[in-house]
């Protein structure tokens, strides 16, 4: 029995007055049966300005049908809105329904009727099956189902792992240079080629040239023995966009006996949505347990938390997703285009979707688009595939390359056949980090969890046994506890996060025009990873990443001239969010041409912190301590004097203030901000405009203070001025900052700021006195 709160709905004319129960509680009602008599008023107009009160009398039907457990209102009662009216106990509470009949009681849960204001379809609202669409529960049923389930695998110490298939654990063409390859042993291909995979789709695959053609499956190399070593920690679910004659022509080749994923496949045709996966349609309670495995980390937009992202397996050279029209355009970084046994891989290898991103292309598919317009673009897109053969294509580029080097090697011997060198090759390691991902978490999550239970059993006082539990056989603790279940998600971004912990990263020719930094896929995932994004090149930078495609870029001219930022090409990035490891940077280093380096004396590759201080050392080797020394007594020596002439008290007043905007960088009032030690002032506000200023150089209003100051940095012979010369060539003018002040060491006396600072306690003390001196 199930107990159904029945509210009078918003259909009424309120305020009503009850004037009448019907039925009494026990009694049993029927759908539109009259159950309460009530009274309203209104008002109806007679004439041109006339207006008559009314009341009318009339019937409440029940929109609900069981036995009538209570009333919720009472008779004289005036209700001015919807509120609860009685409880009702149902024989079903129609919980599981499919395709619009209760499965349990077999009503029909579409009708409709003037008495009810909702359909009671809506009472089972949420599909968690994989393969079918048409079963739906209400979230009561949903909940108690997923709990069964995370206690299940508690028992086992098992998590459940989300997988995708295209570009993760498999890659798809339908190219039949696949097949023509596959059957000639003489091609440099075969031996890559011989363990692909095939099927057709004949009533369910693509319409047009396409139809009935062959798709060719490549496992990811290891994929077997990751999937036995995975299933024995993680209860294994198929999530792809691919249709699901697809998927499931997919699992039969990866499970053929249906041991890792049995009928756990779901895919676009039950998804219920077009551009993005969720993890809702399967576990729609609770993520704790659930972890996903995918290329693509854009179509996960409310599950990032639960995803691992995996480099995308591109087996097939330029075909990449062959289910890619229904998923948004890609706007993560791959791996650069590598260079096949010593020839490059034609242009055709190198159209891959990171080139479109960068350059704009970056146009998302729209949800409103229909199944049917996405379906005619992957046709389109297959049908290209058949065409075009870009494999075939490819190898013949190489062929001819292998020919050219042959007759410029000219070996004499006209018998002999170049060396023919393969487009596709066989060397993924992906699954070997990706397992090891996955064991550590499986590890963190059970070891936390068993620690909660431990800290939950010592906090818990003991007891004596009594008499009569004395007797009791002793309790099984069989390892459920979901209230101490740990949130895998938290326990991903606690592993992620320390891997690129301290590091300053700017993108170069990355991220599409117009999307932010910290915004963009690349930015996002190297956040996730624990490391700080900006835009703009500066000395707090500790790495430059820079696509392979645009090597030259205004960063990379303005970070080479900064010996500290290490300039590492896309890979260096991919490969460390891969394997979850910060990795030696010299591999990666970008060749820098030395005109970019301007008058640095770096070396191609970025010197690392030890010679850093060497290198500003060597460009300040002229720089004349003893002069600098010498002005700085200078303008003591005449603050000193400027004590004596003295000053009126506007003079004083506004010496204080012109000082203070020097002292703080144009802060409004300097007595109310602590002071650093130094003095600080922008080198933009050292400078006076000449039509301000007097014959004599002064300039009209300004303090004595301010004049002898003025008068100091005016010097052409200043050794202090030739620092911020000394630095501008270090850091070059592409940053906007204004250099960075070094001792006689050649260390920073500043990190990176866009300010000066002198840090002479004297000179502080001094011009402190003054300005107090001035004030009074």
């Amino acid at each position: 029995m199930y107990d159904k709160v029945v509210s009078l709905g918003s259909r009424l004319h309120y305020p009503i007055t009850i004037t009448k129960l019907l039925m009494s509680p026990g009694d049993t009602i029927k759908k539109q049966q009259n159950i309460i008599e009530y009274k309203f008023s209104w008002r109806r107009k007679v004439g041109d300005d006339t207006w008559v009160d009314e009341t009318t009398y009339t019937e409440y039907d029940s929109p609900a049908e069981g036995k009538l457990k209570e009333w919720r209102i009472q008779e004289g009662q005036i209700i001015a809105a919807d509120v609860p009216c009685m409880t009702v106990e149902e024989a079903c509470g129609h919980e599981v329904q499919i395709q619009g009949m209760c499965s349990l009681c077999g009503a029909d849960m579409t009708e409709t009727n003037w008495a009810s204001e909702q359909r009671d379809s809506e009472r089972a609202m949420i599909n968690m099956t994989h393969d079918q669409t048409g079963l739906m529960v209400s979230e009561s049923v949903a909940q108690k189902a997923e709990h069964d389930t995370q206690k299940r695998l508690l028992r086992q110490r098992k998590l459940s792992l989300v997988v995708d298939l295209d570009q993760t654990i498999i890659h798809a063409c339908i190219e039949p240079t696949v097949g023509e390859w596959q059957r000639d042993p003489s091609n440099p291909n075969h031996s890559a080629v011989k363990d692909v995979k095939s099927f057709q789709l004949n009533d369910d695959g693509p319409r047009g040239l396409a139809s009935g053609c062959t798709y060719y499956i490549k496992l990811r190399p290891g994929l077997s023995d990751f999937l036995e070593e995975i299933s024995k920690m993680y209860e294994l679910h198929v999530y792809t966009m691919g249709t699901r004659a697809y998927a499931l022509n997919i699992a039969k080749i990866v499970d053929p006996d249906r041991k890792l994923f049995g009928n756990r496949v779901i895919s676009r045709d039950e998804n219920g949505s077009i551009t993005s996966k969720s993890l809702a349609r399967l576990f729609p309670v609770s993520t704790d347990m659930v972890v996903i495995i995918d290329d693509r980390a854009d179509v996960w937009p409310m599950n990032r938390a639960n995803l691992i992202k995996v480099v995308p397996y591109d087996f097939f050279k330029g075909i990449g997703d062959i289910n890619g029209s229904f998923l948004p355009k890609r706007q993560d970084i791959l791996p650069a285009p590598a260079k096949s046994n010593g020839a490059t891989m034609t242009d055709a290898a190198d159209s891959s979707t990171e080139e479109k991103s960068r350059t704009g292309d970056a146009t998302r598919l729209k949800e409103d688009s229909s199944l049917e317009d996405q379906a005619a673009e992957q046709e389109k897109t297959l049908e290209k595939q058949l065409t075009d053969r870009p494999l075939l294509h490819m190898q013949e580029e190489l062929d001819k390359e292998d020919e050219k080097t042959a007759q410029e090697a000219d070996s004499g011997d006209a018998s002999t056949p170049p060396q023919r060198h393969n487009v596709l090759s066989d060397d993924d390691e992906e699954l070997v980090a990706l397992q090891d991902h996955l064991t550590d978490i499986h590890t963190s999550f059970y070891e936390t969890y068993d620690r909660r239970r431990d800290e939950r059993r010592q906090s818990q006082p003991t007891r004596p046994p009594s008499h009569s539990s004395a007797h009791r056989r002793p309790s099984v603790d069989d390892g459920v506890d979901l209230s101490m279940v740990p949130d895998v998600g938290d326990i991903l971004d606690e592993i992620k996060s320390n891997v690129l912990s301290g590091l300053v990263i700017v993108l170069s020719g990355l991220v599409p025009l117009g999307v932010p930094v910290e915004e963009s896929e690349i930015g996002m995932q190297a956040q996730s990873f624990g490391a700080q994004v900006l835009n703009v090149v500066s000395k707090r930078v500790t790495h430059l990443v820079v696509s392979t495609s645009t090597p030259r870029t205004n960063k990379v001219q303005q970070a080479a001239k900064i010996a500290s930022i290490k300039i590492v090409n896309q890979n260096w990035l991919i490969d460390c969010l891969s394997q979850w490891r910060r990795l030696d940077e010299r591999p990666y280093y970008l060749a820098i041409l030395d005109a970019d380096r301007e008058k640095s004396d770096d070396a191609t590759e970025p010197v690392s912190e030890v010679e850093e201080g060497d290198t500003e050392a060597k460009n300040l080797k002229d720089f004349d301590w003893d002069m600098a020394d010498k002005d700085l007594q200078d303008f003591l020596d005449d603050d000193e004097e400027g004590d004596s002439e003295g000053d009126d008290g506007n003079d004083g007043d506004e010496s204080h203030n012109d000082e203070s905007e020097s002292i703080t960088g144009n802060e409004s009032d300097a007595s109310d901000k602590p002071r650093k030690k130094g003095v600080k002032r922008k080198a933009s506000e050292a400078k006076v405009e000449d039509s301000d200023s007097d014959t004599d150089g002064s300039v009209a209003g300004e303090s004595v203070l301010a004049k002898k100051q003025r008068l100091s940095r005016s010097r052409g012979t200043s050794a202090l001025r030739s620092v911020q010369s000394s630095n501008d060539n270090l850091e070059g003018s592409g940053d906007g900052e204004n250099g960075t002040l070094l001792n006689r060491n050649g260390q920073e006396e500043t990190n990176a700021s866009e300010e000066f600072e002198f840090d002479e306690a004297d000179l502080e003390r001094d011009l402190l006195a003054e300005l107090e001196a001035a004030g009074d």
